[in-house]
């Protein structure tokens, strides 16, 4: 196991309610340690070093500090403390059972003297001199372990605790206390960590650019080949010329698409770069269908249909010849003047065998199954509506068969007096002491 993470709470000692602040405070003491040691045993898992992770901790009791001091001493292996933010009072006791403290560079250290809490609450003289007599052990105590860990002597330890002495992690170094201060990081970039952005920006423009240059193989319309002699002549449809768009003075598709893939891989990297050629315009819908000509695709705005446009190139500049074109899924388009005319759909004998079970007409088949449905449950519907009718029927004739139970006399009795206190009818019963007063 490479290291044990303990999180130190905000208090040292048991879990408690705070009435006052109506909010319940978790502790942390020896047994929370030996739990956690516990649980890995139990995991199967060996714990060869322990940290324990300070963020706010305001103390508590030296008790409790000293107990879980104590354990983390006695176990025989590595243990490191970070401070994050502040470990105060008690917590500077828990703090220096480690072999190595690490603090933030903004990260605090607070020591002062024990405080009276609670005690015996006697009010008798002899008691209250044993609390002080308890208080100053309790001082010695954190005093010989700042001896030990700093190297400084008892008066200047004493003259530290004489007030609520806060210290930065830079002064806690000083005095002997922490063994080391975590540098803040620095806002910019190293130079390493620049060159290897800078390489991972290049390396994705010629990416974007040998994608830019693979060429795919442009369709070619068929030869007209005549029908059967069975067939019905088709209509002769005349395309109405189309007029095109006045073109916008902008740079070209392939620039805006390079341009946005630099953008992308700029924002990804966490560069901030102005890239010309940049369209904040939305980029039209560009689909695309397949030929039976090796994978050639002709290129369309929207859904192909009759009417569309279609191309031989995705940004839709070079508009696709006259004639006629097989798909790949067997039907056949009819372009004139650059336009679809019309969508022939394949025939029985080009479409394969099983393409009738695989791929039904998608519409057909949902419709026929809606309907199915909603027959279904208007049928159920209907048979429950039958069985409520008669459900009712049968309690009307059971209300019929049974008539309502008459009362005796037809009236609600009235309570007198003594039924209305909860006591028996009749005559008044003198009361025991009515002869002794008489």
């Amino acid at each position: 196991m490479p290291e044990l993470v303990i999180p130190v709470g905000e208090h040292i000692g048991p879990s408690y309610m705070d009435w006052e602040l109506f909010e319940y405070v978790i502790g942390f003491t020896a047994e929370d340690v030996r739990m956690r040691i516990e649980w890995e045993h139990y995991q199967g898992r060996t714990v060869d070093s322990i940290k324990l992770e300070f963020g706010i901790c305001y103390g508590g009791s030296v008790r409790h500090a000293m107990d879980v001091h104590n354990l983390l001493r006695g176990l025989g292996i590595p243990v490191s403390a970070h401070i994050m933010s502040l470990c105060a009072s008690a917590g500077t006791v828990v703090a220096l059972a480690a072999d190595e403290i690490e603090m933030e560079h903004t990260a605090q250290w607070m020591s002062h003297r024990p405080l009276f809490n609670g005690g015996t609450l006697s009010e008798r003289s002899e008691d209250l001199r044993a609390d002080a007599d308890r208080l100053d052990r309790d001082e010695q105590a954190i005093r010989d372990i700042y001896v030990a860990r700093t190297g400084k002597s008892e008066a200047d330890i004493i003259n530290l605790m004489k007030t609520d002495r806060f210290m930065t992690a830079q002064e806690a170094l000083d005095f002997g206390f922490a063994t080391r201060v975590k540098p803040l990081a620095a806002k910019a970039p190293t130079k390493a960590k620049s060159t290897a952005r800078l390489s991972k920006f290049k390396l994705a423009v010629a990416r974007a650019d040998r994608r830019a240059r693979t060429v795919r193989p442009t369709p070619t319309a068929k030869a007209a080949t005549p029908k059967p002699s069975n067939s019905k002549p088709a209509m002769t449809k005349v395309a109405k010329p189309v007029a095109k768009a006045a073109a916008k003075p902008v740079s070209t598709p392939q620039a805006k698409a390079n341009a946005q893939l630099v953008a992308n891989l700029a924002k990804q990297l966490g560069v901030s770069a102005t890239i010309e050629g940049l369209d904040d315009e939305p980029v039209a819908a560009v689909e695309s269908t397949e030929t039976d000509q090796d994978g050639a695709l002709l290129y369309h705005d929207g859904p192909l249909a009759q009417g569309v446009a279609v191309f031989y190139d995705e940004e839709l500049t070079e508009p696709a010849e006259d004639g006629s074109y097989g798909l790949a899924d067997g039907r056949t388009i009819s372009v004139a003047g650059g336009v679809v005319e019309t969508i022939t759909e394949a025939s029985a004998e080009e479409q394969p065998e099983n393409t009738t079970e695989e791929q039904p007409a998608t519409g057909a088949v949902n419709l026929t199954e809606v309907l199915n449905r909603l027959n279904k449950l208007e049928a159920e519907r209907t048979k429950d509506q039958e069985t409520i009718s008669g459900l009712n029927a049968e309690l009307a004739k059971f209300k019929k068969a049974v008539p309502a139970q008459p009362s005796n006399t037809g009236k609600r009795p009235t309570p007198t007096a003594h039924q209305a206190d909860g006591k028996s009818s009749g005559p008044a019963r003198p009361h025991p002491m009515d002869k002794a007063k008489s």
